[in-house]
């Protein structure tokens, strides 16, 4: 028993001895190391198909116009289908995605053409953001409401001042001033330049009341053969043939125009709103005969008359008001202005007035009778005298 008892006490002491070492080589007390997987929430933790939101909408109209309309005999249209990707990347890094599968009811023409297609930073240095790649040039207010989904009307105002171009978009919020600084290709042609200058874009907007809301943006073109901006249906680019029976067509080449627009919201009870909107553009032709200054303004007001109901009136125009200096105002996508007279109309103005309801939040049913007008300049052959451009259309929009 003694000799056992002496063993017992032996292989205790060896026992705790071992103990003792190994505590000492694993120290417990160091910090946790971290884990190599990412946390639930990031993005590569996710499922691949967990990393794309998608959605879109899409536009079934009956138009009919007067005889010198585009729909003089009534239609069905397939106005537009947009589809919308956002892929994540990265931490506030996503890839945007904007599929045009019909456009302006031109499915004949342009069929799966690209929209918006970028690469989006957000947050990249005191909420300051930036998209590279084919964005919407950040001008004026319209192009923010130029699908049908948001379009409180099925036409557009008169200028309809928007367009799709390549380059680089910063922006921010600083103190409740928004900003935009863009810098673009400029021209027409999707990838491709025909000139080293580029079109530069600013825009500021914001809030100095709960219920105004104003913004203001400047844009050089640069010298392009044919603007990516778009107004009135038409582009920067130089005089053509068309009708002009006086000055005849340009000998330029390229064109460089400068061009503003400042806006106003005035918001009343729940969602009516008033809008205002007034823009000027000067092209700068090699030849000043050739160089044209163009106005445009428009007034909307939006009255809902029940939670899902709403009226809408909308006046706008554009012109060069020069009776000896026209310009292409085609009046998209109703009017066939540019068909019509070319390059000598003078003035464009449209009224439209019409009815929305929101059945459901994805549904939209929209009516609309409106009317254009043109005027020419006092050389041109063409005269639009009591010409039959009413417009009467009937829309139903389904977003997913």
């Amino acid at each position: 028993m003694d000799y056992l008892t002496q063993e017992m006490g032996r292989l205790q002491r060896r026992l705790e001895y071992l103990e003792s070492e190994l505590y000492e080589e694993v120290d417990l007390s160091e910090p946790e190391v971290q884990s190599p997987l990412p946390p639930p929430s990031h993005v590569l933790a996710t499922r691949w198909f967990e990393r794309f939101d998608v959605w879109g909408f899409a536009a079934f109209d009956y138009l009919h116009t007067g005889n010198d309309g585009n729909y003089s005999e009534g239609a069905f249209v397939v106005k537009e289908t947009s589809l919308f990707v956002d892929a994540k990347v990265w931490d506030e890094i996503s890839v945007f995605y904007e599929l045009q599968v019909i456009r302006l009811g031109k499915d004949n023409q342009k069929i799966g053409q690209t929209g918006e297609l970028y690469a989006h930073f957000r947050n990249i240095y005191c909420n300051i953001g930036m998209k590279v790649g084919r964005v919407d040039i950040p001008f004026g207010e319209e192009y923010l409401q130029q699908d049908s989904i948001v379009n409180p009307l099925i036409s557009f105002s008169a200028a309809y001042p928007y367009g799709f171009d390549e380059g680089i978009v910063l922006y921010g919020n600083n103190y409740g001033l928004g900003w935009i600084l863009a810098v673009t290709d400029g021209t027409d042609a999707r990838s491709v330049e025909d000139n080293r200058e580029k079109a530069i874009n600013a825009k500021l907007y914001g809030k100095p009341t709960d219920r105004v809301y104003l913004s203001g943006s400047f844009m050089r073109n640069g010298r392009a053969a044919k603007s990516a901006f778009e107004f009135g249906g038409s582009h920067f680019q130089p005089i053509g043939a068309s009708h002009v029976s006086t000055l005849g067509p340009s000998p330029s080449p390229e064109v460089d125009a400068i061009l503003y627009e400042v806006d106003a919201r005035f918001f009343g009870c729940g969602k009516d709103y008033l809008a205002l909107s007034f823009g000027q553009a000067f092209q700068d032709d090699n030849t000043s005969t050739h160089n044209r200054d163009i106005l445009w303004f428009s007034v909307e007001g939006v009255r809902y008359l029940c939670e899902d109901v709403y009226f809408v009136a909308r006046y706008s125009e554009i012109g060069t008001y020069n009776s000896f200096e026209g310009y292409h105002f085609d009046g998209k996508i109703t009017a066939g202005g540019n068909s019509s007279y070319g390059y000598d109309a003078k003035r464009l103005q449209r009224a439209a007035v019409g009815l929305g309801w929101k059945p459901n939040p994805r549904t939209l049913i929209k009516a609309e009778i409106s009317r254009d007008w043109f005027e020419t300049i006092t050389a041109s052959p063409f005269s639009p005298g009591s010409d039959d451009r009413w417009f009467s259309g009937l829309e139903l929009v389904l977003s997913f």
